[in-house]
């Protein structure tokens, strides 16, 4: 009974793949699944050999061994797609982090401060290190917060912090300041990941004073 079930699990899930794969493009409600391991999004290629994958697995088990040959099509044909998909991925980052990376000569050449405590300033400047970009200007007070919150996995660091956008509800409530949590949401808007690194605060530009969370440094923080 056992076995049943889980078979009709895997043709539950794959035929659900395989609807989701094309009637939410039809009907315009996709939302592009993030490839972890490959980087990017999943194609709609890779979704719809995933479904096939997944469904051609389950009618094995089902009906007849016949049905592994489609299933090993379909996972070669996915992984063929993702593999094209990686590397026009890796080329998109790579060249964005170089154009980037000109407007702030030393930010990402250098290791990062890890004491936050030996910083002076109440203010940070925010970047995120995966696309060499400038997100804003936020309070120290929060991106202790969040350094509290990483310091017990052990990939984590206390600067570079990974935050993927479920990182958000992972933050306790009016633990950090309304300011700091939409500068991250807005930068989730282009990125599903973000890869935090706090420096010292430069000069802000002339006329940017009252803005904590958009002014953009115009010299070397390091």
């Amino acid at each position: 009974m056992g076995d049943k079930i889980l078979i009709y699990i895997f043709i539950t899930v794959g035929s659900g793949i395989l609807a989701y794969a094309t009637f939410s493009r039809l009907f315009g409600f996709h939302r592009p699944i993030q490839w972890m391991y490959y980087g990017g999004h999943v194609s709609l290629t890779g979704e719809l050999s995933m479904g096939v994958f997944i469904l051609c697995l389950g009618l094995t088990w089902l009906h007849s061994p016949v049905w592994i040959i489609p299933a090993l099509g379909a996972f070669a044909v996915g992984f063929v797609s993702q593999e094209r998909a990686r590397r026009q991925n890796l080329a998109k980052i790579k060249n964005l982090r170089q154009k980037n990376a000109a407007d702030y000569p030393g930010v990402f050449d250098n290791p990062p401060p890890e004491d936050i405590g030996s910083i002076d300033e109440d203010e940070l400047d925010l970047f995120d290190t995966g696309t060499c970009t400038y997100l804003g200007r936020v309070s120290k007070d929060d991106v202790r917060v969040m350094i509290n919150q990483t310091k017990d996995i052990p990939e984590q660091g206390p600067n570079d912090i990974f935050m993927l956008v479920e990182s958000l509800g992972m933050i306790p409530k009016d633990s950090v300041s309304p300011e700091f949590i939409a500068l991250l949401k807005k930068a989730f808007e282009k990125r599903d990941y973000l890869e935090i690194r706090w420096l010292p605060p430069s000069n802000r530009q002339k006329g940017a004073k009252n803005n904590k969370t958009t002014d953009k440094p115009n010299q070397n923080p390091m």
